[in-house]
Parts: C-alpha cells; sequence; structure tokens
C-alpha cells in the first residue's frame, strides 16, 4: 500500500502524480557547502570580522558578525540579493549548516538570522568608525588569499581594469539621482578588477587564479564618470599590491584625464586606455586613414600607427599616442563602410616594452571585464533599497563579495574541467543543487542529486590543492536561544 500522508495537491495532467511538503530536511542550494568550504579554507570571513567592531552586548549575541556576513553573501551568491529572502533561508537545511560557525549537528535544528537581524548587521557596519572599510577591504582580501593558496606567494604581474556602472534604484534613497546618460535614476560606482597576467580567460596554468574586484566605492547618480578617480586610483594601487609585484592599468576613455594620467606615471605605473578624440587629433589621423589600392580582404583592414610623443597644456608628462584605424566591412552588406573607424589609445609603456600592436591585444582584454560587470548584474542583481547612502554601500560591498567568492569557485571549476563557465551557468548547475540533510551518528550527512556528483568532485578536487595553514578552530560559543517572537518554521509575511 502507498504511505498515506497529506498531499499538497494532485496535478490535472497525471494523478498518479502528487506533490507534497512533509520534509524540512531538504535543499534546493546545497552548492552552499561549497561555498563554505571554499570561504572556510580562505579564513576569509573570520579575518573581515576581526576588524569590525561590534557594539551589541556579548551576553545577548545569538548570531556573530561572521554569521551574519556569511548568510548574507551566500544568499546573493546562489541569487537571493532582496533581504527578504533571508527569512525563507533561514530554515534551509543546507544553509543552516554552511552559515553557522560552531561545530556540532546541532547547526541544523538552529535557525539562521532574519531580515530584521541582517538589518542590524548593516546598521553596525555603517555605524562604527572604520567598520565599512574592513569590508571594502575584505574584497582585496578575498583575490590575495586565493593567490596566496594558489601559488604560495604574490604573482609577478597583474592588470587592473577601473570601470563605473549604473545601479538603478526605484524610491528615494540618499544620493540616487536622475543621470542623463542612462536616462534613469541610479547610484554610479566605481570598481576595480584584478586579472592575473592581464587576461582573465587565460588557459595558462595560474592566469585564471586570482581574478576579481579588489577595491569599490559608491557614488550619487549625477555624478561625472571620473568624479574621484584620482583617491581611488591611490587606494586600488595600495590594494593590488598585496597581490602583484608589477601593476599596470586599462583605462576607458572616461578615465584617461590629467591627474590619473600624470599620477600613475609619476608612480611609475604603466597604462594604456582610449583617449577622447577632438578636432586636433582627427587631424593628425587623415593622412593615415587611406585605403590601399587594390580588392580588400574579406575581414577588412586593422591597422595601428605610432604617433609619437603627445602633450598639451594640462598634462605634466608626454605620453605616447598610437592611432588605430579599424576598417571593417558591415556585417549586413559585406560592404566596407564609407569611411574607416578610428580611435585613439594613450599610454606611457615604452615602445621596447611593447608594440603598438601587442598593447592593442592588451587593452582589448578589458573587454572581459565589461562581461564581468554584465555578470555581475545578472548573476547577483543588487537590490540597494536602503534610505541610508552608507547602508548601501555596505549592501553593495557584501554583493562584490559574493561575486568574488563565486568567481574563486567557477575559476577553479574552470582549471579543473576546461572550457568557460559563466557565472549564470555556475550557479545554476553547480550551487542551485538539490539535496537532503540527515542526521546519523551524531554527524549530518547531506545527500546530494547524483547529476550534480561530477562537477562537485572536480572542484573539491581543486580545492584541497590549496596551499592553506589549518584554520584554527574557532572559540567555544553556545546557541543562545532565539527571542520568544521569532519563528522556528517559515510564515509568509502579511
Amino acid at each position: 500500500m502507498g504511505e498515506q500522508q497529506g498531499n499538497l495537491f494532485e496535478p490535472q495532467f497525471n494523478r498518479s502524480v502528487k506533490v507534497q511538503a512533509t520534509d524540512h530536511r531538504i535543499t534546493s542550494r546545497a552548492g552552499v557547502i561549497l561555498l563554505r568550504d571554499a570561504e572556510h579554507r580562505l579564513g576569509l570571513f573570520d579575518a573581515i570580522s576581526k576588524d569590525i567592531r561590534d557594539p551589541r552586548r556579548p551576553d545577548r549575541i545569538r548570531y556573530r558578525i561572521d554569521e551574519l556576513i556569511r548568510e548574507r553573501v551566500f544568499a546573493m551568491a546562489v541569487g537571493c540579493s532582496a533581504q527578504d529572502d533571508l527569512d525563507r533561508l533561514a530554515h534551509d537545511p543546507a544553509f543552516r549548516a554552511a552559515v553557522w560557525n560552531r561545530t556540532g549537528d546541532a547547526v541544523a535544528d538552529e535557525r539562521l538570522a532574519s531580515q530584521p537581524t541582517q538589518s542590524r548587521l548593516i546598521s553596525i557596519l555603517t555605524g562604527q568608525s572604520g567598520n565599512l572599510q574592513a569590508v571594502r577591504k575584505g574584497l582585496a582580501q578575498s583575490v590575495q588569499r586565493h593567490v596566496v593558496a594558489s601559488g604560495g606567494r604574490r604573482v609577478k604581474h597583474a592588470t587592473v581594469d577601473i570601470d563605473s556602472f549604473p545601479i538603478e534604484v526605484h524610491g528615494k534613497q540618499h544620493g540616487a539621482r536622475y543621470n542623463g546618460y542612462y536616462k534613469k535614476s541610479i547610484y554610479h560606482p566605481l570598481v576595480a578588477s584584478l586579472s592575473v597576467g592581464g587576461d582573465y580567460d587565460s588557459h595558462r596554468d595560474g592566469n585564471r587564479l586570482g581574478n576579481g574586484f579588489i577595491h569599490a566605492t559608491l557614488r550619487q547618480g549625477q555624478v561625472h564618470t571620473a568624479n574621484g578617480m584620482k583617491r581611488f586610483v591611490d587606494k586600488t594601487d595600495d590594494q593590488a599590491h598585496t597581490i602583484a609585484q608589477h601593476i599596470d592599468y586599462r583605462l576607458d576613455a572616461g578615465y584617461t584625464i590629467p591627474a590619473v594620467m600624470d599620477e600613475l606615471t609619476s608612480k611609475n605605473r604603466r597604462f594604456v586606455g582610449r583617449l577622447k578624440t577632438n578636432a586636433k587629433l582627427d587631424a593628425m589621423a587623415v593622412e593615415h586613414i587611406a585605403r590601399p589600392p587594390g580588392r580588400p580582404p574579406e575581414g577588412g583592414y586593422e591597422s595601428t600607427v605610432e604617433l609619437g610623443p603627445y602633450q598639451i597644456d594640462s598634462w605634466t608628462h608626454a605620453q605616447r599616442l598610437i592611432l588605430v584605424v579599424v576598417d571593417q566591412p558591415d556585417p549586413k552588406t559585406g560592404q566596407l563602410n564609407l569611411m574607416p573607424r578610428w580611435f585613439f589609445l594613450v599610454t606611457n609603456w615604452p615602445k621596447g616594452s611593447r608594440s603598438a600592436d601587442e598593447l592593442l591585444a592588451h587593452y582589448r582584454k578589458r573587454g572581459t571585464f565589461e562581461d564581468r560587470l554584465g555578470e555581475f548584474n545578472e548573476s547577483i542583481g543588487v537590490h540597494l533599497s536602503s534610505q541610508g547612502f552608507k547602508q548601501n554601500e555596505a549592501t553593495m560591498l557584501l554583493a562584490l563579495l559574493a561575486f568574488n567568492l563565486n568567481t574563486i569557485c567557477r575559476n577553479e571549476l574552470e582549471d579543473a574541467v576546461g572550457g568557460s563557465w559563466d557565472m549564470r551557468r555556475f550557479v545554476d548547475f553547480v550551487l542551485k543543487v538539490g539535496g537532503r540533510m540527515v542526521k546519523h551518528s551524531r554527524r549530518l550527512v547531506l545527500r546530494i542529486a547524483q547529476s550534480a556528483e561530477p562537477l562537485w568532485s572536480h572542484l573539491i578536487g581543486r580545492l584541497e590543492t590549496w596551499q592553506v595553514a589549518p584554520p584554527k578552530p574557532s572559540p567555544a560559543f553556545g546557541f543562545v536561544p532565539p527571542p520568544e517572537h521569532s519563528h522556528l518554521k517559515e510564515v509568509l509575511r502579511q
């Protein structure tokens, strides 16, 4: 005879199918255990929380700072970016096992922090001097610890890409403004990302390891693209040198301003960036854009021209100017356009170090960084819904931490199985895995879907090769009972 249990509903298409909701041990996000193992091996959130001042009374603390950060970051990593999602994840068995920084099988029975408690975390991060900087510093720490775990020391050379992007908001958040370029109300943050060897997609051993955001700051929505850029570069440079011995920069046209280029040149930092065109520059290009005689090749023409040193009155240092002429056929008609396209690169790389063609190829690898920004918006989808500016900046930094943690695991999986995995695919097939948590002999056994086993085995094999010191055991810390008003089972808000 079949089991006599209450059915949630019976689908009309097949009466033999019954849907029941009776097992609280089932999870659809078992991959959070992988995230916790990677984070634990790196000691990341323990290091961040040690620099955070907690104003709460120690005898009344149920959720430690590292556990609150872990819960929020893991939720963002699996695509649950809204704070209200935490009320549901608080009852997820995989999340319970992954978030608690306490040993034993009791973690499976203790619900996690609710949305109001997570709101208090944001207040702690923004209400104490230095707390927000500890989270911001954690971005570079995540990349630096991965580099050391992978190779045992700083890498020799890395490239930093800097750009801004819009985060659309809906409401009256402080600092959010209408931006005429994006034609929407936004925040306009600056972010810096590091790639080992300057290539985010390199298949060379080790070159995929150590990629991620290393610095970020939230800005008001109406600010100019390069607003605060000089100070941002200074802080980025300090963080980057904890990861690599030699750093160079790739800059978009909005950031090749005198203050930035002169500062980097004074510090002997190499850079290459696009330069906004003007009438004087276009006049210099005219003699180099003529097409050669004869039938054009199928793919059109592309050439680089060295224009020598270039300096205007507002520049302290003369820079090397390169003209790039792109004369490619229209993808629909197959015919060359009436006139070629051209743009200018400005750099302080000497000719003997990198030729014009090599610099163009190096600069174009920045396109993968722009793809990373798109992946961040698509897979994390950060919601900045707080009224306060600092509160929204704290949320953004936690979201970038989540993306870095995903990137670390995604890159390790790519090195293990080959190919390229976009972030959405990684989240869907590696992190959003079905599983069942079972208690047995004072152990917690997570039984995952068999289809996920090959990918998990490859990723775990990579994590076990990390050269890291054994994590220090957490100090004894018992469970403070949850308050009487808390819900031990999930309820829907009215």
